[in-house]
């Protein structure tokens, strides 16, 4: 019998504004495997109740949906929303 390898990738998450202040943090890296979403992420991090708040997130400077799969080096950030006036 053979077993599939998993090999980990590296991804880095930056958090701005209050997600930071939830998260304690500004970035981290973090380990995943082939595959991996944002959405999975959010669970991991249980921001699901940031997402609601029209949370942005972004892929090495691109705004992305929760269903993006990111890849090995990957920069993920967590963008709350603009407001001024």
């Amino acid at each position: 019998m053979c077993m599939a390898e998993v090999f980990a990738w590296r991804i880095h998450l930056r958090f701005f504004g209050p997600v930071q202040d939830k998260t304690g943090v500004k970035e981290t890296v973090m380990a995943v495997v082939e595959g991996t979403t944002v959405n999975d992420i959010i669970g991991r991090l249980q921001l699901d109740s940031w997402m609601g708040n029209r949370l942005k997130t972004a892929i090495d400077g691109r705004i992305v949906g929760r269903e993006e799969t990111l890849h090995d080096g990957a920069e993920l950030a967590f963008l709350p929303p603009v407001s001024g006036g």
